[in-house]
């Protein structure tokens, strides 16, 4: 068993418990090992802790991290997004604007391990944002469009105590309600739950009802963000696919190119292999000879002892060991290794693997960024409808807590397109058609500055100097 196991992945006496404590709901879901397989050896290598990690000596690029922080900072790169239409809408903005600051990063763990719920609760009169990855939760139900059924695991350590809460929530459909129901244990181990207790007893849990119902709600209260690949492990998963999860083959490939890569120039450095005749004896020792050599000082990775007799003429042995090195023949095959991982994994060439040695035609930049694009734009889609059932999640928190006063809201996203187009290249363009008269500088101050028409008219100079000629 590997060490990061049982800290990244559900342990098995957990999965026990959740079967004790909810059997209907654990016994009639599949366990999907073959996700818990997979899963373990997605969170492995985004740790930098493959299963191969033996077989290249430790030697790792830790691409699998690399590959996911790519795609987290592509979806989020020109993000923007705002709730507005109502006092209510003011106070629902304040809370979204704590899971938008954590956003990014949380994407990133969701897309190493395959998906992320969004889930809200209210401490001391806020809404803040649960974010749990796939690994750290049970479905129990789900329907083609969302989980409505979760069993959620959190534990937490201070001192010797272990404080570990299981979590069932579950959408009705037909009675349209959200059930939360909640169990609590305490223990001096990490492994062991120990008896289940009173919440109440202890602050780290306060504000914890056992069962809440709230209903009138017409999705589920937590929204569950999944890789928009299709599940090649487990079809039948309503789970996600890590972003790598196309290219581990080739990950470990990679990680194996890159040890022999750097042996060539570990084994390749220059030395000199001397005879002991040819070393210095070491001093004497309280007055006695001794028949050992040692190395000159400074020169340490230089000489290499050898226990070689002289030759027939009495010549000590005495060869310099300097190797052509082949890093550059290492060098490509690791680069077109990283073009593979690319590939499998829809980005685009030159993301990983050297941009100097890609795109050598108008038709292959066009194919790899349009590869990227589309992938980032399916993420973007989906983590938009997410976001909106996280937005309706705690406005359903703030009618029930009585948070805010009741209004409408609206929310507005915009994701931009900089991962497919060049905006210096789009400004110059666009620049081009308004001194050319067949663009009004009024459209291309409202498409630089997001203004509207009355603002950019506003910003023009009176004698139109910037642009030149066109038209207003």
């Amino acid at each position: 068993m590997r060490k990061f196991k049982r800290t990244f992945i559900i342990s098995d006496w957990l999965r026990n418990l959740a079967k004790k404590l909810f059997p209907q709901e654990v016994n009639d879901s599949y366990l999907y090992e073959n996700m818990d397989d997979a899963m373990e050896d997605w969170l492995g290598i985004y740790h930098d802790e493959p299963f191969w990690e033996k077989d290249c000596h430790g030697k790792t690029l830790n691409l699998g991290a690399s590959v996911a922080s790519e795609f987290a900072r592509l979806i989020m790169i020109e993000f923007e997004s705002e709730i507005t239409g109502s006092e209510r809408a003011e106070f629902l903005q304040k809370q979204y604007e704590r899971l938008k600051n954590v956003l990014r990063i949380k994407l990133e763990s969701g897309c190493a391990c395959g998906g992320i719920v969004f889930k809200p609760y209210v401490k001391n009169g806020v809404i803040l944002p649960d974010c749990i990855t796939q690994d750290n939760f049970i479905p129990i139900h789900y329907d083609s469009e969302h989980i409505t059924g979760a069993i959620f695991i959190d534990q937490q350590c201070k001192g010797e105590w272990y404080y570990t809460r299981l979590e069932k929530q579950v959408y009705d459909y037909d009675t349209r309600s959200h059930t939360i129901e909640s169990h609590f244990f305490v223990s001096r181990s990490y492994d062991s739950l120990g008896q289940e207790t009173d919440p109440e007893k202890f602050e780290i849990w306060s504000g914890f009802e056992p069962i809440i119902i709230i209903e009138g709600v017409d999705r589920p209260l937590f929204a569950f963000w999944r890789v928009p690949f299709a599940n090649q492990i487990d079809k039948d998963s309503p789970l996600g696919v890590s972003v790598y999860s196309r290219a581990v083959k080739q990950l470990k490939e990679a990680d194996m190119q890159w040890d022999r890569y750097l042996w060539e120039y570990k084994g390749g450095e220059l030395a000199v292999h001397a005879g002991e005749e040819v070393l210095r004896k070491r001093p004497t020792v309280d007055g006695k000879e001794t028949n050992s050599f040692e190395m000159p000082e400074t020169s340490e990775r230089l000489f290499r002892k050898f226990a070689v007799s002289a030759d027939d003429e009495g010549k000590a042995f005495y060869n310099v060991y300097n190797p052509t090195l082949r890093d550059e023949a290492y060098a490509r095959g690791l680069n077109e290794i990283k073009r593979q991982i690319e590939f499998n994994c829809s980005l685009a060439y030159g993301t990983l693997s050297n941009p100097q040695n890609v795109d050598k035609t108008a038709e292959e930049i066009k194919a790899s960024k349009q590869r990227s694009y589309t992938a980032v734009n399916d993420m973007q889609t989906s983590l938009e409808s997410v976001i909106k059932d996280y937005i309706y999640a705690c406005d359903v928190m703030t009618t029930v807590c009585h948070l805010a006063p009741a209004g409408d809201y609206e929310v507005s996203f915009n994701w931009g397109d900089g991962v497919l187009e060049d905006n210096d290249k789009e400004q110059a363009i666009q620049l081009n058609e308004v001194n050319s008269g067949i663009r009004k500088k009024t459209d291309y101050l409202k498409w630089r500055y997001g203004v509207d028409d009355d603002q950019a008219q506003e910003m023009l100079p009176e004698s139109g100097g910037l642009f030149g000629g066109g038209g207003t």
